[in-house]
């Protein structure tokens, strides 16, 4: 049973390793506020940690395994011991500062540094110890690989759907430290058994040269009834691990071979959530079918299933490629499944390679250390340099990620297909590019792209335009796909020539990419208005040819919720207004004179361009004083005098990634400190994804005094749209109904009643309680 104690102390040692990361982000929320920064913080200090344990146990392992155990088991305890008596002070983390990074680390480290860095050891040694036991799998321990990736999928998927709607914060760290506590109980059960083992080991001769399966199976039968343990082995074809050192070369393409994967993962869930589908916790998708490569490959990866995913990669890359290219995203199934199909079929790859040159059993530490520094490498490229490096491309990483993909072409009973480039492939390259730049040039003016208003047809001449420029080159660059050079410099000259294409959303007119995604100022198809675009999402527009002060659109129109609520507010309820989230700035267009209006954006970007970029100028034009705090909202409104706004407007929960921390009890109270006695909030809270009104409305029923709300859900015509105006949900509360004067009279607004269900808190919140049940 030694294979399946091992086994299940690994699976419980990685599940511990995903549950705690989401954890220690929604601790960090509250005090930090709800900033993408903080998730990548988070993100980049649990990376480094993993690679800083990895580097520990490849340096621990040069000990004889009685004094590893020792040493590590010490470590746990202490971990443990730490975790239970010093708590980090909150103060750490500056309130006013924009770049709280080193008081989050500081944090991080002293309330869970210590068991992340154990459990980010324990992996590699449990294998490494598991050599040392005797057990006829110990020569080739890296089927526990998959145990441990078992685990991860499990923690994975299991935080959102299972323990984030059933525990409180403090609860589910409660029950992590439970599990921790169990976790060292199993790790002591192996270490007992690699004493018990290597004694017995002493005191019995040496054992017989291994019979193959066929001698073995025959002997068992000879000798009588036997119970058999089904425990993998490796397949004949594979071959034991190598026995050599790894060498420098070796050591690189490692690093190379879990960079790449890693990147791309990062690639595509920033694409899907952005640009195809903003739907809540659509990321788990593709981290799961990340790990699920892992579980695979190391539960034994044959050389005939190496063949298999070489020949389908580049198929896969193609498809990928031919969607990037024409800017697809309907399908919505289609689309979405050849992301997660060409990164399940590229993780393969990648990690298949790994499986089938991983080394002899005591070099392990080693290769699971090049294996963490190339995560960490993809984590950085993507986190912090390609938004510096990129700042004005955009997701640039991703095609370059296809690119070097294309390279990668695995051989039977081999390592990768060596990279040439004759002469001859230079000819093909150059037929390939002309081929292109005559498509590219030709087909815009075979196959005009017109000004029109029909969203069906506008698509139909889109896909048509692109699939000629592009779709016939991808064929005849996969019919040169046998050179894998040749082939990876047809996808650069694909994505080159796709510089030259529009997007859906039209011209692009500038494009800002930072830590907080990529926005991007556009003509709209139609060529009317001027967009501010980030992913799927329209955050506001101004029409093109505006004498005077533009006229608010999309969800702030005047004949819209928002454009009635700041036109009938009685005056008094105007006089000091704060909104949370900036956009193009188009609600200051509704600012009369001596009013002072004051907005809270966090993405900086957002504030250059609505501000200073020259498309967008109702901030310019606003009547009334309008001021701009960056930061965290919640954080900066801690700051203001109580009592000091008579209008609050909370427009930031359009998006995908909605601050959580913004909809709590403990955020609602902040905002009644910060009303005036007979001060207004108003909501914006059109969503696609999520029903939002009833939370608001449990969250006003609670508060002290509980507020009254009336519910705005606006519908559009076809003629409405066609002139800009999008249909919104706006809800409004005021603790007594003649503070909102006329608003609270007009039949379109309607009264909300708290219906029973959860609140969220700063300590327990979960996504899936308010998500739309699609209409049948």
């Amino acid at each position: 049973m030694l294979p399946a104690l091992f086994a299940l102390t690994l699976f419980l040692s990685a599940c511990l390793v995903f549950v705690v990361q989401p954890v220690a982000g929604k601790e960090l929320l509250p005090l930090a506020g709800g900033t993408p920064a903080v998730w990548t913080t988070c993100l980049l200090f649990f990376q480094a940690v993993l690679l800083v344990g990895y580097g520990y146990a490849d340096r621990l392992t040069r000990l004889p395994p009685h004094r590893q155990v020792r040493w590590h088991l010490l470590l746990g305890g202490l971990a443990l011991t730490l975790v239970l008596t010093i708590r980090p002070n909150p103060d750490w983390i500056p309130v006013a500062s924009d770049y709280p990074i080193f008081g989050l680390i500081a944090f991080l480290t002293v309330w869970i540094g210590m068991p992340f860095f154990f459990l980010s050891a324990t992996a590699p040694l449990l294998q490494r110890w598991f050599t040392t036991t005797g057990h006829r799998s110990g020569s080739d321990p890296y089927f526990l690989y998959a145990a441990s990736n078992a685990g991860s999928l499990i923690g994975l998927l299991g935080y959102p759907f299972v323990i984030e709607p059933l525990l409180t914060l403090p609860d589910q760290f409660t029950d992590w430290l439970i599990g921790y506590a169990g976790l060292l109980l199993l790790m002591t059960a192996c270490a007992a058994t690699i004493r018990t083992t290597a004694s017995h080991q002493e005191s019995q001769p040496a054992p017989p040269t291994p019979l193959s399966d066929r001698d073995s199976a025959k002997e068992d039968s000879d000798s009588g009834p036997t119970t058999h343990v089904l425990v993998p082995t490796v397949p004949p074809s594979e071959g034991p691990p190598t026995e050599a050192p790894p060498s420098r070369w070796q050591l690189g393409k490692w690093v190379a071979l879990a960079a790449l994967p890693s990147s791309f993962l990062m690639s595509a869930t920033t694409h899907l959530t952005t640009d195809i589908a903003p739907v809540p916790l659509l990321w788990v998708v593709p981290l799961a079918l990340y790990l699920l490569s892992f579980i695979i490959v190391f539960a034994r990866w044959p050389d005939r299933a190496r063949l298999v995913i070489g020949r389908t990669v580049p198929m896969l890359i193609l498809f990928l490629t031919v969607a990037l290219l024409t800017r697809a995203t309907e399908p919505l199934l289609i689309v979405a499944g050849i992301h997660l199909f060409a990164l399940l079929g590229v993780s393969l790859l990648c990690h298949g390679e790994l499986a089938a040159d991983r080394p002899a059993p005591r070099f392990l530490t080693t290769f699971y250390l090049a294996l963490s520094v190339g995560g960490v490498v993809g984590g950085l490229v993507n986190a912090l340099l390609a938004p510096i490096l990129f700042a004005r491309l955009g997701l640039l990483e991703y095609p370059l990620a296809i690119v070097l993909i294309g390279l990668i072409r695995p051989e039977i009973g081999k390592g990768l297909v060596p990279l040439r480039f004759s002469r001859r492939d230079g000819v093909w390259l150059l037929v390939f590019v002309g081929l292109v730049a005559g498509l590219v040039w030709q087909i815009p003016e075979w196959v005009s792209l017109p000004r029109m208003t029909n969203a069906p047809e506008q698509l139909i001449v889109r896909l048509l335009r692109s699939g000629l420029m592009f779709g016939l080159p991808a064929v005849v660059a996969f019919a040169l796909v046998r050179n894998p050079a040749r082939f990876a410099v047809c996808l650069l000259v694909l994505f080159l020539a796709g510089f030259c294409d529009t997007g859906p959303h039209g011209e692009t007119l500038l494009t800002s990419r930072n830590f907080f995604g990529t926005l991007r100022v556009v003509h709209s198809s139609d060529g009317r208005f001027v967009q501010l675009v980030h992913g799927t999402t329209t955050h506001g527009q101004q029409p093109v040819d505006t004498h005077g002060p533009p006229p608010p659109s999309t969800y702030y129109s005047p004949t819209g919720p928002a454009g009635r609520l700041l036109t009938h507010l009685p005056p008094a309820r105007r006089q000091r207004v704060a909104l949370v989230g900036l956009g193009v700035g188009a609600l200051a267009a509704y600012a009369e004179p001596g009013e002072h209006w004051t907005y809270y954006e966090i993405d900086p970007a957002v504030v250059r361009i609505a501000r200073d970029s020259g498309y967008f100028t109702f901030l310019h034009e606003a009547r009334g004083t309008v001021d701009i705090i960056l930061g965290d909202a919640r954080r900066q409104l801690a700051l203001a005098p109580d009592g000091r706004f008579d209008l609050i407007v909370l427009d930031a929960f359009s998006s995908d990634a909605i601050p959580v921390h913004l909809l709590t009890q403990e955020a609602f109270a902040l905002y009644s400190r910060k009303l005036a006695p007979h001060g207004v909030l108003a909501f914006h809270l059109s969503n696609r994804y999520l029903d939002l009104p009833p939370l608001v409305a449990r969250l006003a029923a609670n508060a002290e005094p509980p507020f009254s709300l009336w519910l705005d859900d606006d519908f559009v015509s076809d003629r409405e749209r066609a002139e800009g105006k999008y249909p919104s949900t706006w809800v409004v509360l005021a603790r007594d109904p003649r503070d909102l004067g006329p608003v609270a009279a007009d039949r379109r607004w309607q009264r909300l009643r708290a219906t029973a269900g959860p609140i969220w808190t700063d300590t327990f919140s979960n996504l899936l309680s308010v998500w739309k049940v699609p209409n049948p």
